[in-house]
């Protein structure tokens, strides 16, 4: 370990330090008054030496002098020596407090920095546990509106019409619960298309591709990301890679990056440091299971049928036939059916 300076307590190298022969201290030439180039003579003593050494005042003398009388009696050399090493000694003081006032003044503009970002992360917070806790209070009264359902169905005859109505109010719940669970996924997208590789960081391919699609995201920016879907088939020649799962932390992200992938329709996965060569991927918003089927179902009716526009926004799957016409809300398979005039894939 480096030896610390006896003057003014930092490190010092072997190049710049001088050593004390009678306690062995180190200092720094700087320190201690000597020249870099200068040759250290062996009777040469540290400032704090010098100033234990006994002066040369005789035992025989009965009254000692006046002030004035011992500065002329005392060797100008010694005097010279505590003068340096007393200004010596201001200056290193001087240099370590202006040191830790400017530490100080940093650490003050970094805890600052962390108290807004605290804050900012509080009233996220907040917000996201309001919203949960409205999310919870709605699947409670579904529930309970299942419940009652429930029990009615039980309790009623088996008649062909009280048995429709129950279906159907089930179907409703089922799509109410459809719809408070896509809520839930309205900061999440897919990246789809992206080759599966040993060893890869998911986090570090959403943050290329974020870069290749022109917005700026950083680690901060991402709440989790992985890959779902089936495992890759060890038989397969050329397995069909798992989509990547990316949640955000807000919205306005979301919209960024969705934004983005509409204007760049033929994006690839040139440029992400895979060793596989570049192919077609895709950005979307993140569907239900329930509404991903749904938005392939009508998107493979529109290929047969000749329907022009299959979209999704917000979660929920649209159609429309050409441009100007109406767009067509799907819910669910009824609606498919009724859109695309009975026809089932």
């Amino acid at each position: 370990m480096a030896p610390k300076c006896n003057a003014c307590g930092r490190f010092l190298a072997a190049i710049e330090a001088v050593t004390c022969p009678k306690c062995t201290a180190t200092s720094h030439r700087a320190c201690v008054g000597i020249p870099p180039s200068a040759q250290v003579d062996s009777s040469w003593l540290c400032p704090e030496c010098r100033a234990r050494m006994p002066r040369a005042n005789a035992d025989s003398t009965p009254v000692r002098r006046a002030v004035g009388m011992q500065m002329h009696s005392m060797d100008v050399s010694d005097l010279e020596d505590q003068l340096n090493t007393t200004a010596l000694d201001t200056t290193v003081e001087l240099q370590t407090v202006q040191e830790l006032s400017l530490d100080i003044r940093t650490f003050r503009e970094n805890m600052k920095r962390a108290s807004e970002e605290c804050k900012v992360w509080k009233a996220e917070m907040a917000e996201l546990r309001s919203f949960m806790t409205s999310i919870g209070d709605r699947v409670t009264q579904l529930e309970e509106r299942i419940g009652i359902v429930e029990s009615q169905m039980s309790s009623q005859r088996a008649d062909e019409g009280a048995i429709k109505s129950l279906e159907t109010t089930v179907s409703q719940l089922k799509r109410d619960l459809n719809e408070r669970d896509q809520e839930l996924l309205l900061n999440d997208v897919d990246i789809a298309g992206i080759p599966e590789e040993e060893g890869e960081s998911v986090q570090h391919l959403v943050l290329a591709c974020a870069a290749k699609l022109g917005v700026s995201l950083d680690e901060r920016d991402i709440v989790g990301c992985r890959r779902v879907g089936l495992n890759r088939q060890p038989t397969e020649a050329e397995p069909r890679p798992r989509a990547i799962t990316v949640r955000l932390a807000r919205r306005s992200t979301r919209d960024q990056v969705l934004k983005a992938a509409r204007v760049r329709r033929s994006l690839t996965t040139e440029g992400l440091g895979l060793r596989s060569s570049p192919r077609p991927m895709y950005v979307n918003e993140r569907l239900t299971r329930e509404n991903r089927q749904l938005f392939n179902q009508a998107r493979e009716l529109a290929r047969k049928t000749g329907w022009r526009f299959v979209w999704t926004r917000e979660g929920r799957v649209y159609a429309r036939q050409e441009h100007g016409g109406p767009a067509m809300r799907i819910r669910c398979e009824e609606d498919v059916r009724r859109v695309f005039g009975g026809k089932t894939v």
